[in-house]
């Protein structure tokens, strides 16, 4: 009974590695049911993945300069995802004009590293009950507004009031209307880099709120 038990969950896990997904809020972003380790993209939260996520393919602009090396990262992040992650934080540091300045390049990673978990995603999970407690938070006023403006992307945006402030500021990823934008990793290193560069984007004095 216990092996035939066993033959079914690897059957499922089978049919649901590669299944196709969708972001939540932006239909036409097509990623598949992926584990976390192996995507080479941004991870959203798929319904459709069960205890997977749904991985959006990304492909990311290069750096004329090493900013991270593998000794410095990979070793910390020994997983397939480590040289894809690397290679987009190598860029948010380049863009930032930090990638001599060890202890800002130390600050920069210990924020992305927080906001997304140990960069296990790129937003915020949970149910629509959980999200709905932030529906009169952070600048939200509508029902589904904690949902919608959940925490995505290396910098943690929270909230109606920062996705306003960054599509002032950043209006080509029109956060408003397509808030997983926010969280697609080649958009979501250039929103960490203007943050660094512009903390006044997040919250008028600092850097984080």
């Amino acid at each position: 009974m216990k092996v035939l038990l066993l033959i079914v969950a690897i059957t499922f896990l089978s049919t649901v590695d590669g299944q196709q997904c969708r972001a939540q809020f932006i239909n036409d972003t097509i990623g598949e049911c992926s584990s976390v380790d192996t995507c080479q993209g941004t991870i959203l939260a798929g319904n459709s993945c069960e205890l997977k996520r749904c991985c959006i393919p990304a492909t990311l602009p290069s750096t004329p300069k090493t900013c991270i090396t593998e000794n410095d990262f990979d070793i910390l992040y020994n997983t397939t995802r480590a040289s894809f992650l690397r290679t987009a934080l190598d860029y948010g540091i380049n863009s930032a004009g930090i990638c001599l300045n060890c202890q800002a390049k130390a600050a920069f990673l210990a924020i992305a590293a927080t906001m997304t978990q140990n960069f296990q995603t790129d937003e915020a999970t949970g149910s629509d009950a959980q999200f709905a407690a932030d529906d009169n938070k952070y600048g939200n006023s509508q029902a589904g507004d904690g949902s919608r403006f959940r925490r995505r992307g290396f910098f943690g945006l929270r909230g109606r009031t920062m996705y306003q402030r960054l599509q002032t500021a950043m209006p080509q990823y029109e956060s408003l209307t397509n808030p997983e934008s926010v969280a697609l990793i080649p958009n979501a290193i250039m929103i960490a880099s203007k943050l660094w560069t512009n903390p006044d984007l997040n919250s008028g004095m600092c850097l984080i709120v």
